[in-house]
C-alpha cells in the first residue's frame, strides 16, 4: 500500500469503517466521493469528439469492476506502463457504472480507502447526490460557532496565510445539513475555480492532522454575494489573509531601445 499521505476521501472512508451504524458518517463519504475528482483507467483513448467512455473492466466472482483513483499518483501506483484514463467527478462515474451494472474499484490496494462500491450503491449515489443537484440545494441548513479544538485554528491560519493571494477570504462555522448531519466547514471567497481543488485539498489535510481525530472538513466556495455568507461572518471565525507581497515595480533600463517592454523579456533562440 502507498505510504503517501492521507486524502480527504480517506478520512471520510475512515470515520465510515469507524463507526458503520453511523448514517451521516456514511453520507458524508458518499458526498466526499461524489465531489472527488477521479482518475479512471480505460481500455483505450476516446476518439477525437467522442463523448463515451470505455472503463478498463476486472472481471471478479462478484462481477465486471472499473477501476480509479482519487489521486495520478496512485493511479500510477497502480499501473506498471502508461494507460488511458480520463478525469472525471464521482458524481458522472456513479452514473456512467451504475448504467452498465459494473462495480466501482476504488484505490483498490493503493490507498486507506480501498473499497468496492456495488452497481446498487452508486445508483443510489447517482440519484441522491447527482448532478441534478445544484450548490444551492447542498448549502447547509443552519450555521453555528465552530467545535473545533484551538490547535485546528491555528493550524488552519497558518495554512490560510500561506494561500495569500488565492484565497479572499475565509471563516470556520459548524454546519447543519438537510437530514441532520452535522459538520466543521469552512467558506472561502475568492478562490479562483483552476484553484479550488488544490486549496480544498490543501486545508482538509491541515485540518484533519491538526487533531487527534478523522474529523472531515467541508469547504465551501462561495461569492461574496451568497446570501449564506451573512452567516459565517455573524457566527463563524474569521480569518485575517495577508494581502499578497506587491510584485517590484519594473523600471526602464537606461539607453533602453525606445518603446521596449521591460515586463517582457525577449525571446532566446
Amino acid at each position: 500500500m502507498s505510504a503517501e499521505r492521507q486524502t480527504a476521501l480517506d478520512a471520510a472512508h475512515a470515520a465510515m469503517e469507524a463507526a458503520p451504524e453511523d448514517v451521516a458518517a456514511r453520507m458524508r463519504f458518499y458526498e466526499r466521493l461524489a465531489g472527488a475528482e477521479l482518475f479512471l483507467l480505460l481500455d483505450e483513448e476516446p476518439a477525437d469528439g467522442a463523448t463515451s467512455l470505455s472503463p478498463m473492466i476486472l472481471p471478479t466472482a462478484e462481477g465486471d469492476v472499473a477501476l480509479a483513483f482519487d489521486t495520478e499518483d496512485r493511479m500510477a501506483g497502480f499501473v506498471d506502463a502508461p494507460t488511458p484514463y480520463a478525469a472525471l467527478s464521482g458524481r458522472r462515474l456513479a452514473a456512467l457504472l451504475a448504467q452498465r451494472a459494473v462495480t466501482l474499484g476504488l484505490n483498490l490496494g493503493v490507498a486507506p480507502s480501498s473499497i468496492l462500491l456495488p452497481p446498487e450503491a452508486l445508483g443510489w449515489m447517482g440519484e441522491v447526490l447527482g448532478a441534478g443537484l445544484d450548490e444551492e440545494s447542498l448549502a447547509p441548513e443552519r450555521i453555528g460557532r465552530p467545535k473545533v479544538i484551538e490547535a485546528r485554528v491555528l493550524a488552519l491560519d497558518e495554512r490560510l496565510a500561506g494561500l495569500a493571494g488565492i484565497v479572499g477570504g475565509a471563516w470556520l462555522a459548524n454546519a447543519v445539513y438537510p437530514g441532520g448531519a452535522e459538520a466543521p466547514v469552512l467558506a472561502l471567497t475568492g478562490v479562483p475555480e483552476p484553484a479550488r481543488a488544490a486549496v480544498a485539498e490543501a486545508l482538509a489535510e491541515t485540518h484533519r492532522l491538526s487533531g487527534p481525530d478523522t474529523a472531515v472538513l467541508d469547504i465551501l466556495f462561495l461569492d461574496e454575494a451568497a446570501p449564506v455568507l451573512a452567516a459565517f461572518r455573524r457566527h463563524g471565525i474569521g480569518f485575517e489573509i495577508p494581502a499578497p507581497p506587491a510584485e517590484p515595480e519594473l523600471k526602464p533600463i537606461p539607453g533602453a531601445a525606445p518603446g521596449m517592454d521591460p515586463s517582457k523579456p525577449p525571446r532566446l533562440r
